[in-house]
């Protein structure tokens, strides 16, 4: 198939690119996350252990596969040996080593082992370390991360590590990325990696409503890129096959999108979620404030008792008189607002 425009007898036969459900291995397919790359390289640099937390599907995966692949040409190290490691895929701290030595070409099982071979190698190590999160809540990963970092200190070995959730308390400092959802400009950016060479496209107000309901979420990015690239087949309604996927076959750990939980047709607008805010009031729903009814009595009283209050201070008739009449026009005004009201 040529380049170009393809025709709507075409798109049946296209295959949908928006497949990946793992993490992704293809250079080619990776897109976005510039400013986590520069941070990352940053402290890599400074031979600073790093450490990238987020929730599952996030991205974590794919991120420290990409840095496997591109770190000898960013920084400059033709030679530089590249390792992913995926920590559920080992029991004990001394499985990794076995295995980063294996790896490495050199027998041992000890980090007394990895420490000596590291030293005599011409160019720094990278390992990067997936999966952390499993072997802290095996109970040794806090003592496997400590000790990596303490040899990464030494400049030899370059450590980034992935893991879900949070942060967690250690002796050795990391440099902390954590990842979050996907900025406007990366949503346009990995629809464009993916559709490259299909002749598809979507448009703007798509890749906005992608964004919206994705909540910007890779994972659930890929599924709902996946339902909007089918509806070119068959016109489905993708949003709402994305929503109903969404619902019933969520990525495990992570938040459901927003838009899920909400369910109803809609034309993708962003809503509050929160009740709407009242803005305006009617004129007819506001009711004055009620002036207190006042006896006749007391308010004929008024006249003299404010001439008399200012006769005794300032000893004068006619600041009295004047005193007198003010007095007298209060006491009208409080009248006509209590029989009005």
């Amino acid at each position: 198939m040529t380049s170009g425009a393809t025709s709507d007898n075409d798109t049946p036969h296209l295959e949908n690119p928006f497949i990946q459900r793992t993490r992704i291995v293809d250079a080619a397919r990776f897109a976005g996350r510039w400013r986590e790359l520069s941070l990352i390289f940053d402290a890599i640099e400074a031979r600073r252990p790093v450490m990238v937390t987020g929730p599952p599907g996030i991205g974590k995966s794919s991120l420290l596969t990409h840095i496997t692949a591109s770190a000898a040409v960013h920084l400059e190290e033709p030679l530089l040996p590249s390792f992913y490691l995926a920590l559920h895929e080992a029991a004990t701290p001394e499985d990794v080593y076995e295995t980063i030595l294996q790896a490495l070409g050199i027998p041992g099982a000890t980090s007394a082992a990895l420490e000596v071979a590291l030293l005599e190698m011409e160019t720094p190590v990278l390992l990067c370390l997936d999966d952390a999160h499993r072997a802290l809540e095996a109970g040794w990963g806090d003592t496997l991360l400590n000790t990596l970092a303490r040899i990464a200190r030494g400049g030899q070995l370059i450590l980034v590590v992935a893991l879900a959730g949070e942060m967690p308390l250690l002796s050795e400092r990391f440099a902390s990325v954590r990842l979050g959802a996907f900025a406007p400009a990366e949503v346009r950016l990995f629809a464009e990696t993916y559709l490259e060479g299909t002749g598809i496209s979507f448009t703007p107000a798509e890749l906005r409503l992608l964004s919206h309901l994705s909540a910007g979420h890779p994972a659930y990015l890929q599924r709902a890129a996946y339902h909007l690239f089918e509806s070119r087949r068959d016109g489905r309604d993708w949003r709402a096959h994305f929503l109903v996927e969404a619902r019933e076959c969520p990525i495990p750990g992570a938040p459901l999108p927003p838009e899920a939980f909400e369910g109803g047709e809609g034309d993708g607008s962003i809503r509050p979620r929160y009740g709407t805010l009242q803005t305006e009031r009617s004129v007819a729903d506001e009711t004055p404030f009620p002036l207190p009814e006042a006896p006749g009595t007391l308010l004929l009283m008024i006249v003299p008792l404010a001439a008399l209050l200012v006769f005794v201070t300032f000893s004068n008739v006619i600041t009295a008189l004047l005193a007198a009449l003010s007095g007298l026009m209060i006491a009208l005004v409080w009248w006509y607002r209590c029989r009005v009201s």
